[in-house]
């Protein structure tokens, strides 16, 4: 009697084992950025950058078609947790995909590399303030086509998204955003590959609020054209990136740039160096340049312990930031 029951779990254990082993159960992964930041003056603090979560896999019968939803958790701004991509991918047989819900569109080269990645603790200040989505963590509800991969030296795409949001990501007006980006590597081997590309995007503002461009109360409408130049340079363990950014929103113009640089040494340890200017159209913001200098210590590929130390100067003496960032990374 013992031995049947004992066959009859085993049986049991082993079938659904099969069962889930078979099926398109989504996947997870996730990881934690935890910040110490100071300003040598007012501010010392400790944060949760950010704390995300997602689930992905491919949709069962439909293999072409895969989905991703992502959450975020950040102490310093949210304190909340939000749902931050909820998107399908339609894969089409050597054309590309079709990215279809709420993500970041296809939009200069720093703000399409997941910041888990970046050798920098944070995007540039342009980057940053030409998201199109500022309030929504810059993502957009639309659909865009994306041609190009890891192997192949052409990439482009286009988008088109809701251009006026009220939350929540409703769209207040018939307008729509479009963006496009396009980009080339001129030389494409293992050790050494250089990559030039562009970006552009038109909207036309119906009373927004930019508030990483204008003052935050300052409603703006009209057109909004912005563009990119990019240009990223690798050879064996030493990287070169670069953009400049501009918006044209009616008679004003902001633009920015950044340079950086890393160095990766016995797989383990890295040197950065940047520098970055943004001129935005606030007067009450500092637009002098930002120059600095940091250094990362790689656990694994994604889990890593990040610093850096950057200055700016001010009317009457220099501003200065130091960081250091514990990033867990939880597969």
């Amino acid at each position: 009697m013992k031995l049947t029951k004992i066959i009859l779990i085993a049986s049991l254990i082993l079938n659904f084992k099969l069962t889930f082993a078979q099926s398109n159960l989504p996947k997870w992964n996730g990881y934690i950025q935890t910040r110490y930041a100071s300003d040598f003056d007012e501010i010392s603090e400790f944060s949760i950058r950010r704390a995300k979560l997602w689930i992905y896999g491919d949709i069962p019968k439909l293999d072409f078609i895969s989905y991703k939803i992502q959450m975020i958790y950040r102490s310093f701004k949210d304190e909340s947790i939000m749902m931050q991509d909820a998107y399908a991918d339609i894969r089409l047989k050597g054309y590309g995909k079709i990215r279809v819900g709420r993500f970041v569109p296809d939009f200069m080269l720093q703000r399409m590399q997941p910041d888990y990645e970046i050798p920098v603790l944070e995007r540039a200040n342009v980057i940053n303030g030409f998201t199109h989505n500022e309030k929504q963590m810059a993502r957009q509800m639309g659909i865009n086509y994306i041609f190009g991969n890891d192997t192949l030296p052409l990439h482009f795409s286009f988008g088109i998204f809701n251009a006026n949001v009220d939350k929540p990501m409703h769209a207040k007006d018939n307008y729509l955003l479009y963006t496009s980006r396009f980009s080339y590597k001129f030389l494409n081997k293992k050790d050494i590959w250089w990559n030039i590309g562009s970006s552009v995007s038109y909207r036309k503002l119906n009373n927004s609020t930019l508030t990483t461009i204008y003052e935050p109360d300052s409603l703006i409408s009209g057109n909004d054209l912005r563009f990119g130049l990019e240009t990223q340079f690798h050879i064996k363990n030493f990287e070169f990136q670069t953009e400049y950014v501009e918006a044209q929103i009616n008679n004003d113009k902001a633009n920015g740039w950044y340079v950086l640089t890393n160095y990766l040494f016995n797989e383990k340890y890295q040197l950065t160096t940047f520098a970055e200017k943004y001129n935005d159209l606030n007067p009450s913001t500092n637009n002098n340049w930002w120059f600095g200098a940091g250094f990362n210590y790689y656990f694994t590929k994604n889990t890593k312990i990040m610093t850096d130390f950057k200055a700016q100067k001010s009317e009457t003496s220099y501003n200065y930031l130091g960081e250091i960032q514990l990033q867990i990374y939880f597969n």
